[in-house]
């Protein structure tokens, strides 16, 4: 019954929801994260989603779509954290030559680098950061974006085609350089 209500976007419904499960939602993110701001923001993002997707999607078990929402949202977190040190820690671990003309070619290549992705059209563009930059895998993609896998892969491609063009082999390195500083 109060799931029609949410359907039928009755605010009074969504705030049921929310006095009943924060708590218990914010206590299991937690669980997770080891962090209140963060376990607050995937509770608040989990139900925005039920918000905005109750209207088109049919939740048969509300509890267990919160739970199982702030599950994948904490891990995802947490694999972003760990990208994010790992990308530190190759960093650290990377000579860094201060002469101006490699300064001078870091900016040129960086700037061809802004240009071609911003070629790229929106949806294939997300798809290639959350790829290359960010280091989701297709299937993490897919699920982000919710689009299939296969079109995750047809996004890649083409913008790989299109990097190509621009930058013949040094694709990998250029990726690495500008986005993991």
């Amino acid at each position: 019954m109060i799931f029609k209500a949410l359907q039928n976007r009755q605010e009074k419904a969504l705030e049921k929801i929310f006095a009943l499960y924060w708590k218990r939602l914010y206590i299991y993110a937690y669980s997770f994260t080891g962090d209140h701001q963060v376990s607050e923001d995937l509770v608040q993002e989990i139900f925005i989603s039920l918000w905005e997707k109750s209207a088109t999607t049919q939740i048969h078990q509300i509890e267990a779509y919160l739970f199982r929402g702030v599950k994948y949202r904490a891990i995802n977190f947490l694999k972003q954290e760990q990208r994010k040190v790992s990308a530190e820690d190759t960093l650290k671990s990377e000579p860094i030559s201060e002469g101006p003309e490699e300064h001078m070619d870091y900016l040129e290549s960086k700037e061809l680098f802004l240009k071609t992705m911003d070629k790229l059209p929106n949806r294939c563009r997300k798809v290639f950061y959350l790829s290359r930059v960010q280091g989701y895998n297709n299937k993490e993609i897919a699920q982000e974006m919710d689009i299939s896998i296969r079109t995750v892969e047809t996004h890649i491609s083409n913008a790989l085609s299109l990097f190509r063009l621009h930058y013949k082999n040094c694709l990998q390195i250029l990726v690495l350089i500008f986005f993991n500083s």
